[in-house]
């Protein structure tokens, strides 16, 4: 009784340390990708982007009825506590496996030396918090994101499914308790897969324990039916979908018939970056093998390697298991063609730190001395990715995003039409404080990459219904095109008659005639703008009859093709050196502003105004050849205006 409340303490240490520490990490607001898109979502019970996560949405809604901050901060702490509850379950999954489990007839249950179960415990915890203090682990428990209640069930259905196995060498009762577990497994699976199907990573190595335990037989796969309905019991989450997919907030994908339904809950929209090519593959598997020593600062690593080995002596079946999963998940996940793709190997990371217990447990059994102080020092390992990894994760003060979207926001004049790509940046995060905190309503945000989705013109028409009825003929003729696209994408990628070629330049031609409608159909009563990357993108370039003026971090389109003198914004925001694509996107945008701005001032030969944005600019990127430049060639042009004037 004493050790069972030894075991309940060190349960707890397991949550709230790490908990602890994810709070004083905590992102306090929106950050960057999908965090604003979730968040809107769960606050106005919505329909994410594929697959839609319909039980991380309704976990999601409580947490923003809770009265301790915004609804996104909710948000963020329930990351926080998804991610330390998953570390809760490791815990208790590492003090199953770590004393020895009968798995089958060749397992060796002790080794030579007896190790003090407060020893174990003391193993356990430091595998623990190695896993808590790893990079993508921790990072996914900073801010809203699907990948924390993720990693909660990963980690449970591996030690439900060990926890059904470990009953079948018992007795008649054992095996009768097992049977409960087996159906309490095949639950939690099927809700695994209605917050992300990548718990499809599991699969072979959940086989495999499966049929090497119970055996490849008659009673086996009479089990799998039973085991079907409270499965689908699970899954059955997913009508959610179809239920919420009227709801006034967003209704990605459009659930609302069986064709929309099936589209957005096997995520088609993300399948062309599935297997698309073995030298995408390579690419991926590249950047694991060089990030995967440095998620844990290299030493856990290498006592993972020996705890290995110490499982394939002890229980061949555990040991073909852990591999089966980490093997798996690395090549499925490769195969995905995505920047953000290190939340995809989280399975690996928790198999590793698997490995790393029992690589400790194996310098336990190798030494010498009193066992119990050495496995006390064992848990500061955790220190190690701890320390190394603060400084890199920390989101406390990250209003990098918030800055973005707001400074977007004042370089808009009062009703406008704002035409970007830049979902990762601040069109998501617009989603939340539009709809959920109804700040600066009077803006009409258009992702022109999502205009490539038949349901996003629904999505307009129900926010938007003046703007959509003022281009509904161009709507109309489009969207006919973009339905034929979806039902047959392989004829439009890869053209192979005649007709294929002119139904592609059909889809073309009606988007750039939509483009061209958003602006012709509203420029007398709305300020157009555009973000920069839009005027880059020469083949779908529009608006050629307009001019085109930099205001703040905005393009403006207007009929006037006289100088103007527009505001210029007072844009807050902090400046930061940190290399990740993200963060320097950001940076370059100010920069460039101010630049195009300068560039923009000194063609109409006010020289005052742009010095003072390129030094905005300098201050941003000292130094910076192309400030430095621009500085010089102003000089030049102050000076031949001082001579003709003499």
């Amino acid at each position: 009784m004493q050790m069972l409340s030894k075991k309940a303490i060190y349960s707890l240490l397991s949550f709230f340390i790490p908990f602890i520490v994810y709070l004083m990490t905590l992102a306090p607001d929106v950050t960057f990708i999908d965090s604003g898109e979730l968040a809107a979502v769960a606050a106005g019970l919505g329909v994410a982007h594929p697959t839609g996560y319909p039980l991380f949405t309704v976990l999601g809604k409580l947490f923003t009825l809770m009265p301790f901050g915004s609804q996104v901060y909710m948000l963020n702490v329930m990351s926080a506590v998804m991610s330390s509850a998953a570390l809760f379950m490791f815990f208790n999954l590492m003090m199953l496996i770590l004393p020895g489990m009968k798995l089958g007839t060749d397992d060796i249950i002790s080794d030579k030396k007896k190790i003090p179960e407060i020893s174990l415990m003391n193993i356990s915890l430091a595998a623990t918090l190695v896993l808590a203090f790893s990079r993508t682990f921790w990072d996914t428990a900073n801010a809203v994101e699907v990948y924390s209640l993720h990693t909660f069930f990963l980690v449970t259905n591996i030690f439900l499914i060990l926890k059904s196995c470990s009953f079948q060498f018992g007795s008649a009762e054992d095996k009768k308790t097992g049977e409960k577990y087996w159906l309490l497994f095949s639950f939690v699976l099927g809700l695994s897969f209605t917050n992300h199907l990548s718990t499809v990573f599991l699969s072979v190595g959940c086989i495999y324990i499966y049929f090497a335990v119970l055996g490849f037989n008659k009673s086996s796969f009479k089990r799998i039916l039973i085991l079907a309905l409270p499965f689908i019991i699970g899954y059955s989450f997913y009508t959610y979908l179809i239920i919420r997919a009227d709801n006034p907030v967003i209704s990605w994908g459009y659930p609302h018939n069986f064709e929309n339904f099936w589209r957005h809950f096997t995520g088609k929209q993300f399948s062309i970056w599935m297997f698309s090519s073995f030298e995408n593959a390579g690419k991926q598997f590249s950047h694991f093998t060089e990030n995967y020593p440095v998620e844990f600062f290299y030493l856990p690593v290498l006592i993972a390697i020996p705890g290995l080995f110490y499982i394939f002596r002890h229980s061949r079946r555990l040991f073909y298991f852990t591999v089966l999963l980490f093997g798996f998940c690395i090549l499925y996940a490769i195969n995905y063609d995505i920047y953000d793709i290190d939340s995809y190997f989280l399975l690996a990371f928790i198999v590793t730190c698997v490995w790393f217990g029992f690589g400790l447990l194996f310098i336990l059994n190798r030494i010498s001395g009193n066992l119990k102080q050495i496995s006390f020092a064992l848990i500061l390992t955790a220190v190690i990715p701890l320390s190394m990894n603060y400084k890199s994760v920390d989101e406390s003060r990250n209003y990098f995003v918030k800055d973005y979207m707001t400074n977007i926001f004042n370089s808009a004049d009062p009703n406008s039409i704002i035409i970007s790509t830049q979902w990762d940046f601040w069109i998501s995060s617009s989603l939340y404080y539009q709809l959920i905190k109804n700040e600066r309503p009077d803006i009409i945000v258009i992702d022109k990459e999502l205009l490539r989705k038949s349901w996003y013109m629904h999505y307009l028409e129900t926010h938007y219904p003046e703007f959509y009825g003022r281009s509904r003929a161009e709507f109309d003729n489009y969207l006919a095109e973009l339905v034929k696209f979806e039902k047959n994408p392989d004829r439009y990628t890869q053209p192979k008659t005649e007709a294929d070629r002119q139904d592609l330049q059909k889809i073309q031609s009606s988007f750039l005639k939509l483009l061209e409608s958003f602006v012709d159909n509203n420029i007398n009563d709305h300020n157009f703008y555009t973000t920069f990357e839009i005027e880059k993108e020469n083949s779908e370039r529009f608006g050629a009859g307009y001019n085109k003026v930099p205001q703040g971090l905005l393009i403006k389109y207007t009929k006037d093709k006289n100088y103007l003198d527009l505001r210029e914004p007072d844009m807050k925001f902090t400046v930061t050196e940190r290399p990740e694509y993200h963060y320097s996107f950001l940076m370059n945008a100010y920069f460039s502003s101010y630049l195009n701005k300068a560039n923009y001032y000194m063609n109409h030969s006010e020289f005052d105004k742009a010095e003072a944005l390129i030094q905005k600019a300098l201050e941003i990127k000292p130094q910076h050849r192309d400030a430095v430049q621009l500085l010089t060639k102003l000089k030049q042009l102050r000076e031949l205006q001082n001579n003709s004037k003499q």
